[in-house]
């Protein structure tokens, strides 16, 4: 009988620390600390303040630091005399518990800067606890269901931005990975940049979906890491 009775603790224990498994990230110790840095990169057409961290993980450093120069490169690739790129805003956006979220605003002057610049937002998540990048595939347990949920939600969003009861291009919020594929984890929700989608005039537009209104559809575990 007590043989039994163990073997029926341990089953009931397991269960249990399965059904837990999305707050064990929320309950595990906090990594080594990072803080946010960067570095100057310069060249005949480009000059650049890329964000980067220090600290922390080697790991979970490397993947977020080396991810962000990747999402640079090429545009630095393509600078030249008439298409010279600069900085803006570029940013560690976050470093939580358990993620890291970094953002490069890119100006592109078109022209010999005649004309006014192209801007584009590049995006980098870093998981810290596995060292490896987060992309919208791995949030989701169903990545179509997601980017529906990501598109109605930004419908809700965007007229709360200062885009107002301006038009709008509504296939920029289809739920297409391309659409939200510039994104930050932030305790407050999923950031993400959608682009000049209503005029050159209103800029690039960013909008937060609360955690709460992705919740279902999150693989176990991913809340407690991107909230973090």
């Amino acid at each position: 009988m007590r043989k039994s009775a163990a073997a029926v603790l341990v089953s009931v224990l397991f269960a249990v620390l399965t059904a837990c498994g999305s707050a064990d990230r929320a309950v595990a110790p906090a990594a080594p600390a990072f803080t946010a840095t960067s570095i100057r990169l310069e060249g005949p057409w480009y000059s650049f303040d890329l964000p980067q961290v220090e600290g922390g993980t080697d790991a979970a450093r490397t993947d977020f630091n080396e991810g962000l120069r990747a999402e640079l490169d090429p545009f630095l690739r393509s600078a030249a005399q008439d298409r010279a790129v600069k900085g803006f805003n570029s940013e560690v956006a976050h470093i939580g518990r358990h993620v890291l979220s970094g953002v490069l605003g890119i100006e592109v002057e078109v022209d010999g800067g005649k004309l006014h610049p192209t801007t584009f937002k590049r995006t980098h998540v870093t998981d810290i606890d596995d060292g490896k990048a987060l992309t919208l595939p791995d949030l989701f347990t169903d990545l179509q269901r997601g980017l529906e949920r990501l598109s109605e939600q930004a419908a809700v969003q965007v007229p709360k931005s200062r885009v107002g009861t301006n038009p709008y291009d509504k296939q920029r919020i289809a739920p297409a990975v391309e659409n939200f594929k510039d994104w930050l984890a932030t305790p407050g929700g999923l950031r993400v940049y959608l682009g000049e989608i209503a005029s050159h005039a209103l800029g690039y537009i960013d909008i937060t979906i609360p955690w709460s209104e992705l919740d279902a559809m999150l693989k176990p575990g991913l809340r407690a890491v991107v909230s973090s």
